[in-house]
């Protein structure tokens, strides 16, 4: 997501006392967190506390609240207030003393890119389904400060801005608060820079598995040819914040098959391993690394600021999902990492899916990109159509990025490729 993380609210809010959440795992074996959550300085008036229905590189709802339970809302000397619950996913106070606490227990059993993952092991945490937000105080800086369980020997990596030690974290504003996921465990961890570039950012990979230190190793080296390979098609790296990068992989069998895009960091999850699914999991990699250009620097204004309320509906999924389908496995063939069978074979697949699909004659790319809030992640109990009517923005969009590709370099006698689009873009 794109946050101005410079002059993002007038000075007077930046002397505002932080949102302050404090995070602990009293029952971390059933799958539980304990939040607690400060407000101070508040302004006369009511205070509407909230649980976000949706998170950031998600366009579905997914009701986070309904994991949220034991909730309790007092004054600074623990006197209890009076609540007025209006949704779901709303708690408000009609009045206060200008500082508020709220505690309250959350449940979390997927490890995905969306949700929330505790056990015994490790906590998995996307913050829309972990923290409760204020409306008013947005622009707020937020810290969170967090405590593993007793000898858990338990670390945190994340993109949060790093606090007084290595447990307390900070943000700027909410936006960028909700879309810093973060892994909480005795992790694995690797770190690297590009040399030949100046300045160059610095790489962790933090990978939460049951592998060897070997493998791990290995895996890093891989890692590092996505990254180095990546920047030549953009022709540098992005301006993370702190200068800094994080891949967050748990690669366990009880996570789910995902990868998340995020400003600064990216979240993996698979039930296979390393060992027994390298490739696989590069390829997840090398697409949501490339994201890290294309949809969150390169960024559709209709996902800006990102809406936690609602379905976020966008209608240029196909060129920020879809050309960086068309990206991931290209930059993997580019690093020596896959062969020219391995992409062309997939690219054929692209393209007999979209030609011999009926939904084409039915739908534009941009009105199947406006379809996301139904598809992706998204729950329903009735049939649809979409068998005829839908085709995948990833899919639709990596076609047309490989057509785009071929008709630059056929026009251009080779002297022109999609690389020279995107450093234009």
């Amino acid at each position: 997501m794109v946050f101005l993380l410079v002059g993002v609210a007038p000075s007077v809010c930046l002397a505002q006392a932080p949102v302050s959440y404090r995070l602990s795992f009293p029952e971390a074996e059933h799958r539980l967190m304990q939040v607690e959550v400060s407000f101070d300085e508040l302004p006369p008036g009511p205070l509407e506390l909230h649980m976000s229905r949706s998170s950031p590189g998600r366009y579905a709802l997914h009701e986070f609240a309904k994991n949220v339970f034991d909730v309790r809302i007092t004054d600074a000397a623990g006197g209890v207030l009076a609540v007025v619950r209006p949704t779901p996913h709303q708690w408000n106070v009609p009045s206060h003393p200008g500082r508020v606490r709220v505690t309250y227990r959350v449940y979390g059993d997927r490890v995905d890119g969306t949700y929330l993952g505790i056990d015994s092991t490790h906590a998995h945490i996307n913050m829309p389904a972990a923290l409760m937000w204020a409306r008013g105080l947005e622009n707020r800086t937020a810290t969170m400060h967090v405590e593993p369980p007793a000898g858990s020997g338990w670390r945190v990596a994340t993109q949060l801005m790093a606090g007084a030690d290595a447990f307390t974290f900070s943000a700027p504003n909410l936006q960028y608060l909700m879309d810093s996921p973060t892994e909480v465990s005795a992790f694995g961890l690797r770190t690297f820079s590009v040399n030949e570039v100046a300045a160059s950012p610095v790489f962790r990979l933090v990978v939460h598995h049951a592998g060897t230190d070997a493998e791990l190793d290995a895996f890093a080296l891989d890692v590092q040819k996505i990254v180095r390979e990546a920047r030549h098609v953009f022709g540098e790296y992005p301006a993370y914040e702190g200068n800094t990068y994080t891949f967050l992989a748990d690669y366990l069998p009880w996570a789910n098959g995902d990868g998340m895009e995020h400003r600064n960091s990216t979240i993996l999850t698979s039930t296979t391993s390393i060992r027994s699914n390298r490739i696989g999991l590069l390829d997840t990699i090398s697409h949501e690394f490339i994201h890290g250009w294309n949809i969150e620097r390169i960024r559709p204004r209709s996902l800006e600021p990102f809406n936690f309320e609602d379905a976020n509906m966008s209608g240029e999924l196909w060129l920020g999902e879809g050309f960086t389908s068309y990206y991931g496995p290209l930059v993997l063939l580019r690093a020596g990492l896959t062969q020219v069978d391995d992409f062309a074979a997939e690219m054929s697949d692209v393209v007999n899916a979209v030609a011999n699909s009926p939904g084409r004659r039915i739908r534009s790319a941009e009105e199947m990109s406006r379809l996301a809030p139904f598809v992706d992640a998204a729950v329903s109990v009735d049939r649809t159509s979409f068998d005829n009517t839908y085709i995948s923005y990833y899919t639709w969009g990596a076609a047309i990025a490989l057509g785009l590709d071929l008709t630059l370099r056929d026009r251009s006698n080779g002297k022109t490729t999609l690389d020279d689009f995107m450093r234009a873009l």
